[in-house]
């Protein structure tokens, strides 16, 4: 591989590494529905497992078929991410740290799916009684990175008109 993809390479592994290692404490130190509250009203570290895809939906289709179509996609988007990455020789180092947020958040969710059979979630925003579902170091890369990929879509769109 060119080592002009060394730093996505670096960014990817550093965050599938920081994303197991979370992962693991938290299936270490807590036990599932536990909840430890951060921020009185508004934060908690609590252990939740998830077979459904984003903030838990299709979890209701807990069967060996949603399993492993999960896989399947995840590792669909993961080869088209990478060809889209290499192929593009242009793009902005925005968008390459975009990429590599996004590939980060596909493989560290990918490897829960393969070896737990469900993806492990801990981050738990709420305002008071009322919850955001919760999510992991993965979802937050992938978020963030469709993030910045649409903020330079639509700075490359005002660039044109």
């Amino acid at each position: 591989m060119n080592w002009k993809y060394s730093p996505f390479m670096i960014i990817v592994f550093l965050f599938v590494i920081l994303d197991q290692i979370t992962k693991f404490y938290i299936i270490r130190n807590f036990e599932l529905y536990r909840s430890v509250e951060i921020i009185r009203g508004y934060f908690s570290i609590t252990h939740i497992r998830n077979t459904g895809v984003a903030f838990g939906m299709f979890s209701d289709l807990n069967n060996s078929f949603t399993q492993i179509f999960f896989i399947v996609v995840s590792l669909i988007a993961i080869v088209v991410i990478f060809i889209v990455y290499i192929e593009s020789h242009n793009i902005v180092p925005f968008t390459r740290i975009a990429f590599s947020l996004i590939l980060s958040g596909a493989f560290g969710n990918l490897i829960d799916r393969i070896f737990r059979g469900e993806v492990v979630d801990f981050l738990d925003f709420h305002w008071h009684e009322y919850h955001w579902p919760a999510f992991n170091m993965a979802d937050s890369c992938i978020t963030i990175g469709v993030g910045l990929l649409m903020i330079t879509m639509v700075g490359k769109r005002k660039a044109v008109a």
